[in-house]
């Protein structure tokens, strides 16, 4: 299962319907339910909004909050952000993010290194 954490709908919609005919999605909108989704869930992977507004940690500090638990050490985390100018790619993969999407998303990009990381189709 692939866990979206957007807090936009139609980003996470559009993620969703380019995930969906393949992969099982859950979405999260923000700090509390993304947690919530992990400790629910059996997470496969996680495709992390960065810029989560209003009272939510960002995702970068989710990542680091997940990475804290030996569980999720190996849970590949990729960042899905409109941070796109020079040098945001190396920041999140510096972060600790598997890898570095920024919006609009690429759909092959992404399912070519969905499918790198080993997570299966359902």
């Amino acid at each position: 299962m692939i866990l979206i954490v957007e807090d936009n709908p139609i980003n996470a919609l559009v993620l969703q319907k380019m995930l969906n005919a393949q992969f099982d999605t859950r979405w999260a909108k923000n700090d509390h339910e993304a947690f919530a989704e992990v400790n629910k869930h059996p997470i496969s992977l996680i495709l992390m909004d960065i810029n989560l507004g209003g009272e939510s940690m960002d995702g970068e500090e989710i990542m680091q909050e997940l990475r804290k638990d030996p569980t999720y050490l190996q849970l590949p985390i990729f960042a899905v952000t409109s941070y796109a100018g020079p040098g945001y790619e190396r920041k999140f993969l510096e972060a600790g993010f598997d890898r570095y999407f920024s919006k609009p998303v690429n759909r092959q990009a992404l399912m070519e290194s969905i499918k790198s990381v080993g997570v299966l189709a359902s």
